[in-house]
């Protein structure tokens, strides 16, 4: 059986090291029943802890070397994620995370059924107060992370065409900023334009770049009287007002603000990296500069 080790010694603040890392792992991982070694894994900021989870959960298969010390890591159940329908009182477990400065890897279903969206808007929006509660942002930021929380949750329900998504959050009050990090393992965003059979021709879209590109520039594959990915929005309100970071991978597309990369290799699904300020906030922002 093949063997991957994964090394995170400490705790490194720049996304672009986090994506290398992410990168290294998928030159060697092919999909398969592997060995994946966690030993010399000592931290996993969002952007791993949740994309490392979501491999796992997707591949039964793998064999999996943990890390020794894992005081943390079972706190923020790492590789295996907090379903609200695991137990009979979901708020109150996540509750008892509200004098940390993190919530553990959250996974949440996708069904659009009335019982299941209406019980997966409660858990957003109690995620989304615990937040607050945890950051002590000012009602303008909140405002606005309820919103892109809303925004990249609806379009994991709507596009991902997979049975469930990820949330994960940690607090950085020393750096002064939070990271809040979604995901799926669903069909991607090329798969939504080269599933798509409305009106509008998107035939010109042929590999991941093409799509993410075209995402962020509005380009909906829903009907015309529907939202469409809201990216685009949520990107603009993230960066500009809230002097943010946005990070967004799927397939070999990176889009790193407003760049966009070859990543090199395919991530399946998507992966969200929001990168919020937690210090010196802006008195003057407001979500309607970029809703209305």
């Amino acid at each position: 059986m093949k063997s991957i080790s994964i090394i995170s010694q400490n705790w490194e603040s720049k996304p672009g090291k986090q994506l290398l890392i992410i990168r290294d792992f998928l030159k060697e991982y092919d999909g398969g029943n592997i060995k994946i070694d966690f030993s010399k894994f000592r931290y996993a900021p969002p952007l791993l802890a949740i994309y490392f989870t979501k491999v796992i959960n997707d591949n039964k298969g793998c064999e999996i070397i943990p890390n020794s010390d894992t005081s943390y890591l079972q706190s923020i159940k790492f590789l295996e994620g907090f379903s609200n329908e695991s137990v009979d009182n979901w708020s109150e477990y996540l509750n008892s995370f509200s004098a940390k400065n993190y919530l553990p890897i959250i996974k949440f279903n996708t069904d659009k059924s009335n019982s299941h969206t209406q019980i997966r808007n409660n858990l957003i929006s109690h995620i989304g107060r615990m937040i607050k509660q945890i950051t002590n942002i000012p009602m303008n930021y909140y405002m606005a992370l309820s919103y892109l929380l809303s925004e990249l949750t609806d379009n994991i329900v709507d596009h991902s065409k997979n049975e469930y998504g990820w949330i994960s959050f940690q607090y950085y009050p020393t750096e002064g900023f939070m990271d809040i990090c979604m995901a799926d393992s669903g069909i991607g965003i090329l798969g939504s334009y080269q599933n798509y059979a409305g009106e509008k021709d998107y035939s010109s879209i042929k590999t991941h770049l093409d799509a993410v590109e075209t995402m962020v520039k509005g380009g909906s594959t829903k009907s015309n009287k529907e939202r469409g990915f809201g990216v685009h929005t949520s990107r603009e309100m993230l960066i500009d007002g809230l002097k943010g970071t946005f990070v967004f991978l799927s397939g070999n597309a990176l889009l790193i603000n407003y760049d966009l990369f070859d990543f090199k290799v395919n991530s399946t699904g998507t992966l969200v990296l929001l990168r919020i300020p937690a210090l010196n906030h802006n008195t003057n922002f407001s979500i309607y500069s970029y809703t209305e």
